[in-house]
């Protein structure tokens, strides 16, 4: 397929491009960036496009679209500000992108949208499991999903097969949650975050690579889709997993109001979380690589 990828200079959106091409697809990649990144410019079959938002000109003759892009949301203090900046760069940019593909002579036949399992609000019990049927959450970043997903109705009215990838905890060493937490680990400081009881709803990302290209290339998928492991862990058991990956201790426990220190109102990505399911996703026939945390860790640090 021919692939116009947005944000895909990004980890999640490298790793995308560098699997899906050696299995013979082709890429436009859309970026801010003045040049292609070092990580892709070995790479046959690409071409790039410097812009802010494509231009319907840009975006004819494409197969697939695969929108990656906002600002990021964890690890940043929440100011009024922030949040407006996270909001515009999902919502806005995804009005704007829809209204280019709805002027194309052309559509693509599917067009896959970033969203995120924050749709559903938080929860602190693994006995409230989230599926794609759950009702969303009231928070800032529940309305903000649901009103980033709102964007790509038109679409769908229109007859393009769309993908909701409400994505979780990508897993890598190279960047993301994971990257974070593993130095103090390696420092023998590391530990559990706040109760330890909030939900880690995670993925490997090869399972978050394969499953897209699968939902991409399976005509008969379209809707939201859960993109994390069958089973979500606490963030305590999360902790007690990476110790024992990395051979390192797990005896300290950061406090929820040093983490509310740091971030504000953003530290409820990493105090809170949420149990979530990817119970659409099975339901396709995709099959994880990684289902188990202490498989994909290994995995992953083995290869750091």
């Amino acid at each position: 397929m021919k692939i116009g990828i947005l944000g895909g200079t990004g980890l999640i959106g490298t790793s995308f491009i560098s699997t899906a091409i050696q299995n013979g697809h082709q890429f436009r990649v859309f970026s801010r960036q003045k040049s292609i990144p070092k990580s892709l410019s070995s790479f046959s079959g690409i071409e790039f496009v410097t812009c802010l938002l494509p231009q319907s000109s840009d975006l004819e003759g494409l197969d697939a679209i695969i929108n990656l892009v906002g600002e990021p949301i964890a690890g940043v203090r929440w100011t009024e500000e922030r949040k407006q900046l996270i909001s515009t760069s999902r919502i806005e940019f995804t009005r704007g992108l829809v209204a280019r593909i709805l002027d194309l002579k052309q559509p693509p036949k599917v067009f896959l949208n970033a969203s995120a399992v924050g749709y559903y609000g938080m929860s602190e019990s693994e006995h409230l499991a989230y599926t794609e049927t759950s009702p969303p959450g009231d928070d800032f970043l529940a309305k903000l999903c649901v009103e980033w997903e709102n964007q790509t109705n038109p679409l769908k009215v229109n007859g393009i097969r769309t993908v909701l990838l409400r994505t979780g905890i990508v897993l890598s060493p190279k960047g993301g949650a994971l990257e974070k937490m593993i130095p103090p680990f390696l420092l023998g400081v590391g530990g559990a975050i706040a109760s330890g009881q909030q939900g880690m709803s995670w993925i490997h990302i090869s399972d978050f690579i394969k499953a897209t290209i699968h939902l991409m290339t399976n005509e008969q998928t379209n809707g939201a889709y859960n993109l994390v492991s069958p089973n979500p862990t606490s963030n305590a058991e999360f902790s007690k997993q990476l110790a024992k990956t990395l051979k390192r201790p797990n005896l300290f426990k950061v406090p929820s109001f040093a983490i509310q220190a740091l971030f504000g109102e953003g530290s409820v990505v990493v105090t809170k979380g949420q149990y979530v399911v990817p119970e659409r996703l099975l339901q396709s026939g995709y099959e994880f690589q990684f289902q188990n945390l202490d498989a994909a860790l290994s995995n992953l640090l083995e290869k750091n």
